[in-house]
């Protein structure tokens, strides 16, 4: 079934006109009018035949008889399992084959895409785990992409085995306090006793239980710098092998920090004891030698404007509030406001939520139709139904749109006063760009809109086809966007029919925890919200115990481990900058802590003081550890940045990059290696053999077991990514009975193909041409046989 003619290149029909206007200006002087007429017509042709017209066909495909592939995992951690069910499947199975794999890594992902073809069918026994080689979820979506269905069993463990690993970063600070999470993964029920050593001194000891996986965090002061080895050990079990992993950390000299300050403080005391401290009463002429600057409640003077290069260049600021800063500094439309997240100016709270609609308007949504409509008048009506919703009345709604790029239709209004005119721009709405589909820059334009509300809560609604089986990147780069603005998020789906191929809105939600809905033209929006919680109304009135502090966005670097329970007496009000992002707020939404990155560098500003008369409880023991993750968030790496090596610890038998800073060419010894991409930036894989600890100079990598060994049990999160990609999930016996009939259903697919039109319209022009050159030359020779001598 086709749905209509387009043409890729439809500017080339206005020649059209100026064709048929020269043939009727040769058809009125001219005396062969059959010889212009024909010309004009051939000519018209041709040029329509540039423009390439085509028909979009949709038909369904299916596969009467599925092949099967089993995919037998033989690698090493299979070994907790019953290894004879792929064998038992084969022989249930008389269309099938069986393509086995061993060793000490898992390429699931490769494995699958090598069994990829036109209707086959793909069955993983298998513990679900990949380890090597392309993604799993990647590989999944290829398959499907190509009309190959993938289904898995379900497998359960026969015995126990527990795994050990510690997360944490690489470098610490002489001194400080070095957070780190032993993380115990089991095949089920496992209780033990967990063991910790910091260069085989103990650290921790304690029973430890888990039902798939738990973490146990620690934290430890090394006292001297260098390469220090963490060992964590659990007891043993089926396997030992991963019973024990090591952790390379490299301590180094407190940084040095610079703090701009009247005098003695909360902010001063915290600081003094976590870094090399310098204090000042006003900017010096060089900084370049510090890890970060702290200005602490200072009024703006021309001397600070040497800031803006030297965040650009990599230093990390952090501005602290006060009666003498901000507002009160004459920060406004200053040198120094132009590296700050915010402007020195009020933000005012309006009422209510603010609601972002993200609409797609990219050429896909004009090519699939809907019943009688595209999918972007159905998306447009769904739009404006949802917004006559009395669930938002009293909200205020912004309108963004993408396609390649992405633009603001319209501010944040408020509804009630704004609603017909947000009507009229979303009616008006046409195709933008070409087919491409960026949902990360609409999201984009998104956050920076929720950020410039002052309101305490935000939500996004996404309206599109969900076609993003093409853009792997858009996909990876819109989940980061949607987990960062840890808002509540509706990722509706508009379709022609129920699950189109390329759609990946379902997934998109599974891995973002975002809300999602289907709506199948002619189906109706019904979508509700929750309704607004009386917490998010201004409060007129404060009590004497001030304003209460609120984590805006828990999966930050400086909030993720912290639960604030204090409150301020005093702000500046400020407003934030588009691209920033709030950290702490007060209830109405004010922001208190604001991040962003400027340059190469960070800044960060705290909108409340010192701790002297504002904010005495931000600084006491349990909330000050804001205030530390704060200035480490802003020195970032406290390394020099010249000669050093960045490597993260490896796995025997997987690759691992190193990357080195030196003046110099390194040499890491035959076999290896190096390649430059950078000024004194070099770049290097290593292939460790063996478990151990590996010095690059004095900088410590610890190898442990194979990644193979860490993941341990069945992976939960396998079934969800098989559903995603169309498949299911049985036990043995449930394969037996239906797999033969899930294949078939699930290789029905409705494909949509271009058909150009192009060559006929090229044959029907020649025709023409050559029967009008036929017709005159027949005409020519019967008249010069009439005219004989």
């Amino acid at each position: 079934m086709s749905d209509g003619v387009y043409f890729s290149s439809p500017e080339l029909l206005w020649a059209i006109p100026v064709i048929l206007a020269l043939g009727l200006v040769f058809l009125w002087k001219g005396k062969d009018k059959v010889l212009v007429l024909s010309r004009a017509i051939v000519l018209s042709l041709v040029v329509v035949a540039l423009a390439n017209p085509y028909v979009v066909a949709t038909y369904t495909r299916e596969t009467t008889s599925p092949s099967i592939t089993i995919l037998d995992d033989q690698t090493d951690s299979m070994a907790l399992f019953d290894t004879g069910v792929a064998q038992r499947l084969h022989e249930r199975f008389v269309n099938s084959q069986i393509s086995t794999f061993k060793g000490n890594s898992t390429p699931l992902g490769d494995r699958i895409l090598q069994h990829v073809s036109q209707g086959s069918t793909v069955l993983l026994v298998s513990d679900g785990y990949s380890n090597a080689g392309r993604p799993l979820e990647d590989a999944l979506a290829l398959a499907r992409a190509s009309n190959t269905s993938v289904f898995a069993i379900g497998m359960e463990p026969r015995e126990l085995d527990a795994s050990i690993e510690i997360t944490g970063a690489n470098t610490a600070v002489m001194g400080e306090d070095y957070p780190f999470t032993a993380v115990v993964r089991s095949s089920g029920t496992y209780q033990g006793t967990l063991s910790v050593f910091a260069d085989d001194e103990p650290v921790y000891t304690g029973d430890v239980s888990s039902n798939g996986s738990s973490s146990i965090k620690i934290s430890h002061a090394f006292g001297s710098t260098g390469t220090h080895i963490l060992r964590a050990a659990i007891s043993s079990d089926v396997q030992s092998r991963n019973n024990q992993y090591q952790k390379a950390v490299y301590v180094v000299p407190k940084p040095e920090v610079l703090l701009i300050s009247a005098g003695p403080s909360p902010l001063f005391d915290i600081l003094s004891r976590l870094y090399k401290l310098d204090q000042a009463s006003e900017l010096p002429g060089s900084i370049s030698g510090y890890k970060a600057v702290v200005l602490d409640n200072q009024i703006y003077t021309s001397g600070m404007d040497s800031l803006v290069p030297y965040v650009r260049d990599g230093g990390g600021l952090v501005v602290v509030g006060g009666p003498d800063a901000y507002e009160g500094g004459s920060y406004l439309n200053s040198t120094l406001e132009e590296v700050l997240p915010i402007r020195s100016m009020p933000s005012t709270f309006e009422g209510g939520k603010t609601v972002v609609l993200v609409l797609d308007i990219s050429f896909s949504m004009t090519e699939t139709r809907a019943g009688n409509t595209n999918l972007l008048n159905y998306e447009k009506s769904l739009a404006i139904e949802l917004l006559k919703s009395p669930d938002f009345k009293d909200y205020k709604v912004g309108v963004v749109v993408f396609g390649t790029n992405a633009y603001v239709v319209s501010t944040p209004v408020t509804l009630a006063m704004g609603q017909r005119m947000i009507d009229d721009r979303i009616t008006s709405l046409a195709p933008s760009g070409t087919e491409n589909t960026y949902l990360d820059n609409g999201l984009q334009l998104a956050r920076d809109m929720l950020n410039m509300s002052s309101s305490g809560k935000g939500e996004v609604v996404v309206i599109s086809d969900g076609d993003l089986s093409n853009y792997p990147l858009t996909f990876s780069r819109s989940a980061e966007l949607i987990r960062e603005m840890n808002v509540t998020t509706r990722l509706v789906q508009v379709q022609a029919f129920s699950n189109p191929p390329r759609a990946r809105f379902r997934e998109l939600a599974e891995e973002t925890g975002a809300i999602f809905t289907p709506f199948t033209y002619p189906q109706s929006l019904t979508t509700r919200t929750q309704p607004l919680q009386e917490t998010n109304k201004p409060q007129e009135n404060q009590s004497l115990e001030g304003y209460p502090l609120v984590v805006l966005s828990a999966n930050h670097y400086i909030t993720e481990d912290i639960s604030l329970n204090s409150s301020i007496n005093g702000f500046n009000d400020v407003t934030p900058k588009p691209g920033s992002q709030r950290l702490v707020i007060m209830p109405d939404g004010k922001p208190v802590l604001t991040t962003w990155r400027y340059g190469l560098g960070r800044v960060a500003s705290l909108t409340t003081d010192d701790g002297t008369t504002w904010a005495p409880a931000l600084y006491a023991r349990g909330s000050s550890q804001l205030v530390s993750a704060t200035i480490n968030w802003a020195i970032g790496d406290p390394r020099p940045e010249t000669n050093r090596v960045d490597a993260e610890d490896g796995w025997m038998g997987t690759p691992l990059k190193v990357t080195i800073t030196s003046e110099a060419r390194p040499n890491l010894g035959p076999g290896v290696a190096i390649e430059k991409t950078g000024t004194d930036r070099y770049e290097a894989t290593l292939n460790p053999g063996a478990e151990g600890i590996y010095y690059l100079g004095d900088y410590g990598i610890a190898i442990n077991y194979p990644l193979e060994y860490r993941d341990v049990g069945f992976n939960p999160d396998l079934a969800r990514l098989i559903m995603a990609s169309g498949g299911k999930v049985f036990t043995e016996d449930e394969a037996v009975l239906s797999l033969i009939d899930e294949a078939r259903r699930a290789s029905i697919r409705t494909v949509q193909e271009r058909t150009s039109r192009r060559d006929t319209l090229l044959i029907t022009a020649l025709a023409i041409f050559l029967g009008e050159v036929v017709a005159r030359r027949l005409r020519e020779i019967r008249k010069r046989g009439g005219s004989k001598p």
